[in-house]
């Protein structure tokens, strides 16, 4: 009875040892840095960063998209820029037309119709 009795008694010691230890690396490493995850693991504290980083990845990613997009952007030479406003005024004209023609048959169908 006294063996298990000592030997119980040097597991407890043991057991006391590792939690005293335990406690004391508890506020190194990471966990100074993040005391307010409750995970025990390095595992389960990984995967509450990767949430965390999961909610500024979409606007990383836009911010690299639009870094790329502006870069690859140029300022259009001479020639293409009058081309460009050339295109645009032919359909300004084009749209103020058919406004004008059927602004045109609208007035004599109403007058038809009032009358």
């Amino acid at each position: 009875m006294s063996g298990t009795k000592q030997a119980n008694l040097k597991m407890e010691q043991i057991l006391s040892r590792r939690r005293r230890y335990k406690i004391k690396n508890a506020k190194r490493g990471i966990f100074k840095f993040l005391p307010d995850l409750g995970c025990k693991s390095v595992k389960g504290i990984r995967h509450q960063i990767k949430d965390m980083l999961s909610l500024l990845l979409p606007s990383s990613h836009f911010y690299k998209n639009s870094l790329r997009f502006y870069k690859r952007c140029s300022k259009p030479d001479r020639r293409e820029f009058q081309r460009i406003s050339l295109a645009i005024g032919v359909g300004f004209l084009i749209m103020g037309l058919i406004g004008f023609v059927v602004k045109l048959m609208h007035i004599p169908i109403v007058n038809i119709i009032m009358d």
